[in-house]
C-alpha cells in the first residue's frame, strides 16, 4: 500500500521534530515544517547558511564542515551532534541528512533535527556523579587500606606477644584481624561489583572533547593530592581533543588504570595523565613511578585469568579481570592498549583510539 503525499506531509507537520529540505544551488529552503518555524520563531526565507553555520559552537564548526563535505548523494547520514547557540541559549541538537542529487544536477539536502539539549544535559550529569562516584571510592579505598593493613599488622604482632593461655585477649585480636580482613573485602568487593556493572551496559559513542570528560573526572584526584600522598598530574596538549567514545565505559577505563597506578605506587611517587592528538588518533597515558610489572608477569597482563593478580603495596585486593576488561573496552572504541614497565622504575599504558575533528 502507497501513502499518500499529503498524510506524510500532515505526519511531518505534527511531529516535534525540525524537519526541512534546502535546495543548495538556490541557496534556500523548499520545506519547513512547524517544528522548524516553532524552534527558530522565524519564517525559512529569513534564515540563510552563514547565519546557521555562525550558530555553531565555535569548537564544532570543523566537525560539522568536515561531516558535510563528505556526504554522499543517496546516502543518509545518521546523528551528526553538535551545539548551536541561538538567541543566547545553547542547544544540542542532532540533525539526520539526505544529500540528493537530481538528473538536472540540482542538489537537495533534506533531514530532520532533534533538540537533544536535556538529554545531553542527563548524560552529562550523570556521567559527572559517575566519574565523582569511582573517583571518591578509589581514593576512599585507598585511604582506608593503609589504617586497615596496619591494624592487622599489629594484632599479628599483638598475637605473636600474647600469652598462649590468655584465651580471651587472643579471642580479641584475632578478632580485630578478622574485621580489619572483612572490611577491606568488602571495600574491594563493591568497587568490583561496581566496575564490572558498568562494563555490562550496552556501549553507546558519541562525540566528546576527553580533556573536558577526563579532566572532569581528574578533579576529585587532584584535590586529594595530600591524602593520597601521591603528586598525581593532568596535562593535555590542546583543550580540544574530540573523539566518538561511549564517555561512561571509557572513564572506567582510566579509573582501572588509576586504581592501578594508586596501588602500586608508593607514598610520595607520582602519577601523570596526558592526553595528546595524533593525525588521525588520540592518544592517552596513564604514568607512575610505582614499583613496576614484574616480567614474568607482562605476558600474559590482559589474558583473562591471569596470574598476574596481585595485591597493592598496602595489601589492596585486585578485580581480577580489571586488564582483560579494560582491553576489551579500548577494543570496543577501535583502539589498542599496551604498556612500558621495569620493575622498581614505574609503569606507563597507552591507549590510541580513533580521533575526530
Amino acid at each position: 500500500m502507497v501513502m499518500p503525499n499529503n498524510l506524510l506531509f500532515e505526519l511531518a507537520e505534527r511531529d516535534p521534530k525540525i524537519y526541512f529540505a534546502f535546495d543548495l544551488d538556490r541557496g534556500k529552503f523548499i520545506y519547513s515544517n512547524r517544528a522548524f518555524k516553532s524552534f527558530f520563531q522565524e519564517e525559512p526565507q529569513a534564515l540563510n547558511p552563514d547565519f546557521l553555520f555562525n550558530c555553531i559552537h565555535e569548537d564544532d564548526k570543523a566537525y560539522v564542515k568536515a561531516t558535510f563535505d563528505d556526504l554522499q548523494p543517496g546516502l543518509f547520514d545518521e546523528k551528526i551532534e553538535f551545539r548551536f547557540l541561538f538567541k543566547d541559549t545553547l542547544y544540542y541538537l542532532s540533525v539526520n541528512m539526505l544529500l540528493m542529487e537530481f538528473e538536472n544536477h540540482d542538489r537537495t539536502l533534506s533531514g530532520y533535527v532533534e533538540d537533544i539539549t536535556g538529554f545531553k544535559e542527563n548524560v552529562n550529569t550523570s556521567l559527572s556523579l559517575s566519574n565523582k562516584k569511582n573517583a571518591v571510592l578509589n581514593i576512599l579505598s585507598h585511604d582506608l587500606a593503609g589504617p586497615l593493613g596496619s591494624i592487622q599488622n599489629y594484632s599479628y604482632l599483638l598475637s605473636r606477644q600474647t600469652n598462649p593461655e590468655d584465651k580471651l585477649t587472643l579471642q580479641i585480636v584475632n578478632s580485630i584481624d578478622a574485621i580489619s580482613k572483612r572490611c577491606i573485602k568488602l571495600i574491594q568487593e563493591f568497587i568490583k561489583m561496581e566496575f564490572l556493572e558498568t562494563v555490562g551496559v550496552d556501549m553507546v559513542k558519541a562525540r566528546f572533547n576527553l580533556v573536558e570528560i577526563v579532566g572532569s573526572f581528574m578533579d576529585d584526584y587532584l584535590q586529594h593530592q595530600h591524602s593520597l600522598k601521591k603528586n598525581v598530574n593532568f596535562k593535555y596538549e590542546s583543550a580540544q581533543i574530540y573523539a566518538e567514545v561511549d564517555d561512561t565505559k571509557l572513564m572506567q577505563v582510566i579509573n582501572n588504570l588509576l586504581s592501578n597506578a594508586l596501588k602500586f605506587t608508593p607514598d610520595g611517587g607520582e602519577i601523570n595523565v596526558f592526553l595528546s592528538k595524533k593525525e588521525s588518533t588520540v592518544l592517552m597515558v596513564v604514568q607512575d613511578s610505582g614499583v613496576g610489572i614484574p616480567g614474568k608477569f607482562q605476558a600474559e597482563l590482559f589474558e583473562k585469568f591471569s596470574s598476574a593478580r596481585r595485591p597493592g603495596l598496602k595489601g589492596e585486593d585486585s578485580v581480577g579481570l580489571g586488564m582483560y576488561i579494560t582491553k576489551t573496552i579500548v577494543e570496543w572504541h577501535n583502539g589498542r592498549i599496551w604498556f612500558e614497565s621495569e620493575e622498581g622504575k614505574g609503569t606507563t599504558f597507552f591507549i590510541e583510539i580513533p580521533g575526530c575533528d
